[in-house]
C-alpha cells in the first residue's frame, strides 16, 4: 500500500541542461535543418579554402584546361553554398529557437498560475520577471549559440582530421590532437572556471531587476522614508558587480581563445613541415603539400566560437536552475489529491431576521433580505453609497 509521504514524493529530476535539451524535443523537425546547414555552412568555408589551394598549385603547373574544369566550378559552387547555407542557417536557427523559447515561457506561466494570489509574494518582483524573461530565453542561447557551433565544429574538425590522414596520416594524428584539444579540453576548461560565475551573475542580475523595481514603484515611500539614497547605492553596487562578473567570463574566453590561436599556429607549421619532408621525400605532390597546410589553419575556424560557446553553456545551465523554484512551488502549491467539494446543505453562518418597522419616510433599504453562506462560498454586496442606511 502506497503511504501519502511516497504519492506525493516529486519525481527524480534531471540535470537542469538535460531537461532543456528535452524541451526542444518538440522542435526537431526545425532545428536539425538548422544544425545541419550550420555544419555544411562551415564545412563549405573549408573545403573551398583547401580546393582553392589545390586549384592555384595546381595551375601554376600549366595543366589542361579540362584537368582543372572540375575544381573551378567547385571552387565557385562553394562560394555560393556557403552564403545560401549561412543564411538558412540564421533563419531556420532563429525560427526553431524563437518557437522553442514561445513553449518554454507558456509552461512557466502554467507552472505560475497555481501560485497567484498567495505564492506569488515568496518572489519579488524583478527577480521573477528576470526569470520569465532572462532565463527562459536561455533555450536560445543553448541552441544558437552552444549547440549550432559545437555541431559545426564537430563536423570541420572530423572532415578535415579525414582527409589529412588521407593525405598523409603523420598530419592528420597531429592535427586531429590539436583539434581535440581546443575544441574539448580548452573549452571544458572554460566551464568549469565560469559555472560558479555565471550563477553569480544570474543572481546579481536578478537583485538589480528586483532593485530597480522597487526603485521606480516606491519612489514615493523611499523618499518619504529618506531611503531613496541607500537604495541608489545597493542598486549601484548590483550593476558594479554584474560589470566585473562579465569582465571576468570576458577575460576567460579572451584567454581561451588565444590558447586556440595558438594551437592553430602550431598545428599550421607541423603539419606544413611533416607535409614539407614528406615531399623532399617523393612521397607528398606539392598540390597535397598546399592542400594540408591551408587544411590545417582554416579547420581551426569553426572551433575559435567554442569558448565563448562554455561560457553561455555556463550560463544556460545557471538560467535552467533558477527556473526550477517557482516550478517547484507550484507543485507544493498544486494538491495531489484535491479535497472534496463542500456539501450544499453544510452548516454555515446565516442571517435571516425580517425588517423592523419602517421608518418614517420609507421602508428599509435591505427590507427582507435573508442571507446565508456555506463553508467555502463568498457573496458581495454591491451598492451605491449609503444604500445600506436608512431612508
Amino acid at each position: 500500500m502506497t503511504t501519502p509521504t511516497e504519492a506525493t514524493a516529486p519525481p527524480r529530476e534531471h540535470h537542469p541542461t538535460l531537461r532543456l535539451l528535452h524541451g526542444l524535443r518538440p522542435h526537431w523537425r526545425r532545428l536539425l535543418p538548422a544544425a545541419l546547414a550550420a555544419a555544411g555552412s562551415e564545412l563549405a568555408a573549408a573545403a573551398l579554402m583547401a580546393t582553392a589551394a589545390w586549384l592555384i598549385t595546381r595551375a601554376a603547373e600549366q595543366p589542361p584546361l579540362a584537368s582543372v574544369a572540375l575544381a573551378i566550378v567547385a571552387v565557385r559552387a562553394l562560394a555560393l553554398g556557403r552564403g545560401a547555407l549561412r543564411y538558412a542557417d540564421r533563419l531556420l536557427g532563429h525560427d526553431g529557437a524563437l518557437r522553442a523559447v514561445a513553449g518554454f515561457r507558456t509552461r512557466v506561466y502554467e507552472a505560475l498560475v497555481p501560485l497567484a494570489p498567495a505564492g506569488a509574494p515568496a518572489f519579488r518582483g524583478g527577480d521573477l520577471l528576470t526569470r520569465l524573461v532572462d532565463d527562459v530565453g536561455a533555450a536560445q542561447d543553448l541552441l544558437l549559440r552552444v549547440l549550432f557551433p559545437v555541431v559545426a565544429a564537430g563536423a570541420v574538425a572530423g572532415a578535415a582530421t579525414a582527409l589529412a590522414t588521407a593525405l598523409l596520416p603523420q598530419a592528420g594524428v597531429l592535427l586531429g590532437l590539436l583539434l581535440a584539444v581546443a575544441g574539448a579540453l580548452v573549452p571544458a576548461l572554460v566551464l568549469a572556471l565560469s559555472r560558479r560565475a555565471g550563477r553569480a551573475e544570474k543572481q546579481a542580475r536578478a537583485e538589480l531587476a528586483a532593485l530597480t523595481l522597487d526603485l521606480t514603484q516606491g519612489a514615493a515611500d523611499l523618499a518619504a522614508y529618506g531611503a531613496r539614497g541607500r537604495a541608489d547605492e545597493r542598486a549601484r553596487h548590483a550593476a558594479a558587480r554584474i560589470a566585473a562578473l562579465e569582465r571576468r567570463q570576458a577575460l576567460t574566453a579572451s584567454l581561451a581563445s588565444a590558447v586556440v590561436l595558438l594551437l592553430q599556429g602550431g598545428a599550421t607549421v607541423g603539419v606544413t613541415w611533416l607535409a614539407v619532408r614528406a615531399h623532399a621525400d617523393g612521397t607528398l605532390p606539392a598540390t597535397h603539400l598546399t592542400v594540408l597546410a591551408v587544411l590545417a589553419l582554416v579547420s581551426f575556424d569553426a572551433l575559435t566560437p567554442l569558448p565563448t560557446a562554455a561560457r553561455h553553456l555556463a550560463g544556460v545551465r545557471a538560467s535552467a536552475r533558477r527556473r526550477r523554484p517557482p516550478r517547484r512551488a507550484a507543485a507544493r502549491r498544486r494538491p495531489a489529491r484535491p479535497g472534496p467539494a463542500p456539501h450544499r446543505r453544510a452548516a454555515g453562518r446565516g442571517h435571516h431576521r425580517p425588517a423592523g418597522a419602517p421608518p418614517p419616510g420609507g421602508p428599509l433599504a435591505l427590507d427582507g433580505v435573508s442571507l446565508r453562506l456555506p463553508p467555502g462560498r463568498r457573496v458581495v454586496l454591491l451598492g451605491a453609497s449609503g444604500s445600506g442606511s436608512r431612508r
